[in-house]
């Protein structure tokens, strides 16, 4: 008669905790993991709780597109199309580049002005955004390389570049973009010390978390000095569709018609965070050379074609129309209420399209201060310090970063109210 489980469970148990009580984790884990953390909501594109207060809680601190914007109802509709559709492609594996259908509609709208007018094997289809410069990483970043980016940038793109091993560099900007002095000079310094730099990480359009939009001779003078300094431009476009009056300057690709540019797309932030889907778009050749560093097993194809129907026969074109106006209306409306505020507590340029309002605050200011006090009122954002690579405010001072994207728009005026209160709690010591 055989044993017992219990008891042998519990023997296996006990030689396992024996075994590896003493051993954590992280003693285990690779060396890339063994220097990140689990990352803050920032990066994770989530807001942190407010505390418990009688006031209804209002979050500033995700870049999430306004929930009565999503439309559930027609992306209900084509997940229906798609099912009822004969044969079981929607529910087997897809592939490595994503359904092409989508790969074309992509290409079809984001790249419209392109002029080598790309089709689908100018992309392959990640796992957002994120998962886009994860991609790119792992293709063409050895362990050690340096990526240099922008400062600030979003922490959740420095994350991910750390995660594949790379070193981060910040250049700092100016009104019209990346410093290109600064720039100049760090490559030299790294190629000096003997490293590599591969990649040159840029938000050129509606920046997160700045709202700056580079201006098209920045665009072009980065251009020239990336092809002579032979080091790749990776592109994060992830707003640039959200402009308010007038399109953007042309991306990077656009001006270079592809060559040199790697370019990081989204339906995040033009449908819904939950959709998690993304793209690179690049030359032909470029994509295939990404295939072989690719062991996901591909993207979901229920969403890839779902969305596919969506735009076809949706009136996605519409809805990212519709997107521009409100959050060109939210963003007049947060501005206006924090103008009582800024005389003596910040500074503040307004953005031209995006989610983001990056204030500057003034001397004395401290943006940790300010947001715990807000949190205090229900009121949650992110101080500027999240986005530098050493979370420490960078030379601009201390900032702070509201996003206006997800809450109603009274509530914005609300949180204004709410941010005067935390400015005059932490300049009179909280």
């Amino acid at each position: 008669m055989s044993e017992p489980l219990a008891p042998i469970s519990s023997r296996a148990a006990d030689a396992a905790r024996d075994a590896w009580g003493s051993f954590p984790a992280l003693h285990n884990a690779n060396s890339a993991s063994r220097g990140l953390t689990a990352g803050t909501a920032t990066a994770w594109g989530l807001s942190d709780r407010a505390p418990l207060t009688q006031r209804p809680p209002i979050s500033l601190g995700g870049g999430i597109p306004d929930a009565d914007t999503q439309p559930r109802a027609e992306l209900l509709a084509a997940m229906e199309r798609v099912l009822a559709e004969p044969g079981d492609a929607p529910l087997v594996y897809g592939g490595p580049l994503g359904y092409e259908p989508l790969r074309d509609e992509v290409a079809r709208f984001f790249a419209r002005n392109h002029p080598a007018a790309p089709t689908a094997d100018w992309y392959l289809l990640t796992n957002g955004a994120a998962g886009a410069i994860e991609s790119i990483c792992a293709a063409f970043v050895n362990p050690g390389d340096i990526i240099i980016s922008e400062i600030p940038t979003f922490t959740g793109s420095l994350r991910t570049m750390r995660g594949k091993q790379a070193t981060v560099v910040g250049v700092s900007m100016d009104d019209e973009g990346i410093r290109l002095d600064e720039l100049e000079a760090t490559i030299d310094r790294l190629e000096t010390e003997g490293k590599t730099v591969k990649l040159i990480y840029t938000q050129p359009t509606f920046h997160n978390p700045t709202g700056l939009t580079m201006t098209l001779q920045r665009r072009l003078d980065l251009i020239e000095l990336a092809a002579r300094r032979q080091v790749l431009l990776m592109e994060d476009h992830a707003y640039s569709e959200l402009y308010f009056d007038a399109p953007p300057p042309p991306t990077l690709s656009e001006l270079t018609d592809g060559w040199g540019v790697l370019t990081v797309g989204t339906f995040s932030k033009v449908i819904a965070t939950g959709l998690r889907v993304g793209w690179v778009q690049a030359r032909p050749e470029w994509i295939q050379a990404m295939v072989p560093s690719r062991f996901d097993m591909g993207n979901s194809p229920l969403l890839h074609r779902m969305l596919h129907e969506y735009i076809v026969r949706g009136n996605f074109h519409e809805h990212v129309d519709q997107m521009r106006r409100l959050y060109a209306l939210k963003m007049q409306t947060l501005t206006g209420a924090l103008e009582p505020f800024g005389e003596p507590y910040f500074d503040v340029t307004e953005p031209t399209g995006g989610f983001f309002l990056w204030l500057k605050l003034r001397d004395g200011l401290n943006g940790d201060q300010v947001r715990d006090c807000a949190a205090e009122d229900g009121l949650t954002f992110a101080s500027g310090n999240r986005f530098y690579p050493a979370n420490e405010s960078g030379d601009d001072g201390e900032s702070l970063r509201l996003s206006y994207s997800w809450p109603p728009v009274d509530a914005l005026e609300q949180a204004a109210e709410r941010l005067g209160r935390a400015f005059h709690r932490a300049a009179n010591g909280g």
